[in-house]
């Protein structure tokens, strides 16, 4: 009788440590105490915890690319904006998934300890892990719906550019058009299929009605690098990719996605979507947190504070000010979720007309 009473009593106690441990939905931690009303407080200029103690341990900025890519790059630019703002340290994770991407990293979130807290925050790009639902089986790997994407806060636009060998015989977006109608499926397009970036180049030859030879690249970053060395001829890229290339002559920018009528500043030779009359293209990178779809409204509260203020500093801004057509701006989990399903919206059609759709392969 004794040995039954002391293994119940073991076992209660275990029930009680994992329910301590957990997160739950209405904000509270572990210790209990209620974040109910809290309010953003400040010392030193140091963001201080929740009333339940929450962060108590360092926040782990989780990167499920290479780190060179602008996801590591953002996270480094945050980790050092915010070393002065958090109460604890900022570590930054690289975690490279060339498959799945952001889903892996949420998956990744979920098994690590803390992470359904909000321990761990993964810098995504939303429209396009958002539509990786439709060109990858995201749901049959991962179990895994819209629902389960969990953005915190987005702190930077950028728009999709599409870049030209440097050497390349035409020096506007209409003259490679033409060129690529003159000669059907000759000019070589560099993509990683199924990404943002090769649906908004696919949706604008569709629209434009023109075709290229398409060439498999792993991801963006060796897409450029293909174009840049002649091996290719085109490809859509993020700014900073652009322009890294740009500036060592080895491409040019041809056209800016842009609800503006001209491209930006350095680029204004190039034309922009809303000038060849595509006004509504969504192709642009929202780029933010998101966390685990467990981590309480509270603690997402919080790393929205958080992430906020790193976004005003100077390291991110210093980020924009190299990107031409970027823009520091701040939505919080609501509105990222509103522009993820209009974008969405607009965007199946288009990936189902086109044959994208990972059901479709």
């Amino acid at each position: 009788m004794i040995k039954i009473r002391n293994a119940l009593s073991a076992a209660l106690v275990v029930l009680l440590v994992a329910g301590c441990n957990s997160g739950s939905r209405d904000g509270s931690g572990g210790s209990g105490t209620s974040n109910e009303g809290w309010t953003p407080q400040y010392k030193d200029g140091v963001l201080q915890p929740l009333p339940d103690g929450f962060p108590s341990k360092p926040i782990v900025l989780l990167n499920a690319d290479a780190p060179s890519h602008d996801d590591g790059l953002y996270a480094r630019a945050m980790q050092t904006a915010l070393k002065d703002v958090s109460p604890v340290p900022i570590e930054v994770r690289d975690q490279n998934y060339p498959t799945f991407g952001t889903w892996a990293g949420i998956q990744y979130m979920q098994d690590q300890n803390g992470g359904k807290d909000g321990y761990y925050a993964e810098v995504a790009a939303m429209v396009g892990a958002s539509l990786d639902l439709l060109t990858e089986p995201i749901e049959k790997e991962f179990g895994m719906t819209l629902d389960d994407f969990n953005p915190v806060v987005v702190t930077e636009q950028t728009p999709f550019v599409m870049v030209t060998r440097s050497d390349a015989p035409w020096n506007t977006y209409q003259e490679m058009v033409d060129a690529a109608k003159a000669s059907p499926n000759t000019l070589k397009y560099v993509a990683a299929t199924g990404s943002l970036l090769d649906i908004a180049t696919t949706r604008l030859m569709s629209a434009g009605n023109w075709t290229a030879k398409k060439i498999p690249a792993d991801a963006s970053v060796e897409a450029a690098t293909a174009v840049a060395a002649g091996e290719g001829d085109f490809t859509m890229l993020t700014p900073s990719v652009a322009r890294s290339h740009e500036q060592a002559g080895k491409v040019k920018v041809l056209l800016v996605v842009s609800k503006e009528a001209n491209a930006p500043g350095d680029w204004s030779k190039a034309v922009t979507t809303t000038g060849i009359g595509l006004p509504d293209e969504p192709w642009v990178s929202y780029r933010g947190f998101v966390v685990a779809p467990e981590v309480p409204q509270a603690h997402k509260d919080w790393l929205f504070e958080l992430f906020k203020k790193g976004g005003e500093g100077a390291a991110p801004k210093d980020r924009i000010a190299n990107l031409p057509g970027a823009a520091s701006i701040i939505l919080d989990g609501e509105q990222t979720k509103k522009i993820v399903a209009d974008a969405r919206t607009f965007a199946e059609p288009i990936i189902r007309d086109l044959g994208l759709g990972y059901d479709q392969k």
